[in-house]
């Protein structure tokens, strides 16, 4: 018996395989509580511990993904304490093999007290790439400052919307392209500047005392081309910026912004 001419056989060279269906980032992300945490869960930038203006001896990690720069903390502070906050289960679950304590949710969820996190005991926290996840990051900041020491450093990194490629993106192509990662990831809701940075310190009682320009790395070799003109025109698409200063530029260079502040 013979095989219908128009049947293919899985292997046969002319079979075709169904591509993937498209997974869009708002598929993905969005149902953040119940996902396995994949795209966080080993998020951590070492250059973090490069802010840190003092040992901590009480430290509070919003966001601590799964404990990653807290175990860095304790390996060069072996007497440090380290209190993780982290809204996904598995990737809590995770950190909570590394550090001396992990509440599961977020920050606006907790009696700090009730947890056991005395008024007055923490004089290290960072908020590394979370606050522009928050709804209301003012009320989250404004909620902390009982809970710190007259010394505390708050130790946050925070993306750039004033990057070129967004700027060019908006201003030149009409796009700003939500995605899973970046600095158009799909669960920002709040966006900063450097200068609403310094805006968003000041309104929550806070001054900025340092602040580091991790510059994006696909933006080196423009912003080395560029930086010691005597006078810094630039052009990017269709855009034309002139006349900036070394430190502007920096910023239009900068992928996000590592800042040390302390309780005003």
């Amino acid at each position: 018996m013979s095989a219908n001419p128009s049947s293919v056989t899985p292997n046969s060279p002319n079979a075709t395989t169904q591509a993937p269906e498209t997974r869009f980032a708002w598929q993905t992300c969005l149902d953040f509580h119940n996902s396995d945490g994949h795209i966080y869960q080993n998020h951590f930038n070492p250059a973090l511990l490069d802010v840190f203006a003092q040992a901590p001896r009480t430290l509070l990690d919003i966001g601590c993904a799964a404990g990653l720069l807290g175990e860095a903390v304790k390996s060069r502070n072996p007497g440090c304490r380290v209190i993780g906050i982290e809204p996904n289960q598995a990737t809590a679950d995770m950190a909570a093999k590394k550090l001396d304590q992990v509440l599961c949710g977020k920050f606006e969820d907790f009696n700090l007290e009730a947890e056991g996190i005395a008024p007055g005991s923490i004089d290290t926290v960072v908020a590394a790439d979370v606050l522009e996840h928050m709804y209301d990051p003012w009320r989250v900041m404004t909620g902390l400052k009982p809970y710190l020491t007259k010394d505390a450093q708050v130790i946050l990194s925070i993306p750039n919307t004033r990057h070129l490629g967004l700027i060019k993106g908006l201003m030149d192509d009409g796009v700003w392209p939500y995605a899973e990662r970046g600095l158009l990831d799909i669960t920002h809701i709040r966006f900063f500047t450097l200068r609403e940075i310094a805006t968003f310190l000041e309104q929550t009682g806070y001054r900025p005392e340092f602040v580091n320009f991790f510059i994006d790395p696909s933006l080196e070799p423009f912003y080395a081309q560029n930086r010691d003109k005597p006078e810094i025109n630039i052009r990017v698409g269709r855009i034309t910026m002139e006349r900036l200063h070394p430190k502007e530029l920096a910023e239009l260079c900068a992928w996000q912004f590592f800042v040390r502040a302390r309780p005003a």
